[in-house]
């Protein structure tokens, strides 16, 4: 059915949070000491480049699945453009043509978003980083992408979003995930105005649920697939909770999934069923990828 109603497809989008994807390095203008090799959590390259190849294995798994590579993939908590650029060119993505957009943010713990494009389906025509005023946090990476030459299509315009955590608390966090949210909605606001037609994609995690991008419409969620899914991206005390979200321009029509391999799980002893398998459980080296799940997206023409 997935594919039945996806006949000719512009392409296919996933977005990651890849928590903690940093190099064992210390940046003294950073506060990332925990992931270096001298540290309690004894991150070191070996260890790193085990985590980026399942990242790389991922991508290409979310591409056998729905049989299309993606062509975008949005990725947060990537901690500088060395760890990107070893995912790119240091695994099977770079003979795939894959590039990347990568911006240093004011974050205090270093981590940034970066977006990974096939060239051979868009070049990058535009790129900005959108800072929030009065908050130290992510930014908002901007990037107009132009379709390969020869196509008369229009940009596709892509934002990837990491918006404040509710570490500290709801009534502390709330206002600095809305002033995020507010600049967002102020960029997407401006091109729809120029346009209403433009192709608008917004992915990213937003940490909570419920969330609403004013002007946008939240991804229809396509369950008629027997592809992986989950009934969330992340499991907190046993609930499964959706905050990796994509929105989209209503010039688009698009639907998402939760993608939910196996091996991107581990039993949850505590909680029951499955849950998404960390690199570390606490100060113990797991193993896995990530807290997160990956969604995928899917986009007409």
């Amino acid at each position: 059915m997935w594919r039945e109603i996806f006949t000719a497809l512009v392409a296919v989008v996933m977005f990651w949070n890849v928590e903690n994807l940093f190099d064992p390095f210390d940046d003294p203008l950073k506060n990332d000491d925990e992931f270096t090799s001298v540290a309690q959590r004894h991150w070191t390259w070996p260890r790193f480049e085990a985590k980026r190849d399942g990242i790389a294995q991922t991508i290409l798994a979310a591409g056998d699945v729905w049989g299309e590579l993606p062509a975008l993939v949005g990725l947060a908590e990537v901690e500088n453009r060395l760890v990107v650029s070893q995912l790119v060119r240091k695994t099977l993505l770079e003979e795939l043509g894959y590039g990347f957009v990568h911006r240093e943010s004011p974050d205090e713990r270093g981590i940034d978003v970066a977006l990974l494009y096939r060239k051979d389906v868009f070049r990058v025509a535009a790129v900005d980083s959108l800072q929030v005023p009065g908050v130290v946090t992510r930014d908002i990476l901007y990037v107009r992408l132009n379709e390969i030459p020869g196509s008369d299509r229009a940009s596709l315009h892509v934002f990837v979003v990491h918006l404040p955590s509710k570490r500290g608390g709801a009534r502390t966090s709330d206002g600095r995930r809305a002033a995020a949210l507010a600049v967002l909605e102020a960029a997407a606001d401006s091109l729809l105005a120029e346009d209403p037609q433009r192709r608008i994609v917004v992915m990213g995690d937003f940490n909570d649920t419920g969330v609403c991008v004013r002007g946008l419409l939240p991804a229809f969620r396509d369950t008629s697939s027997d592809a992986p899914d989950a009934p969330g991206t992340l499991k907190y005390h046993g609930r499964w909770e959706q905050i990796d979200h994509f929105f989209v321009s209503p010039a688009l029509e698009a639907a998402m999934r939760v993608f939910a391999p196996p091996f991107l799980l581990e039993p949850d002893k505590a909680w029951l069923g499955v849950k998404p398998r960390r690199t570390y459980s606490g100060p113990r080296y797991n193993g896995g990828l990530s807290d997160h799940l990956p969604i995928v997206l899917r986009i007409n023409r």
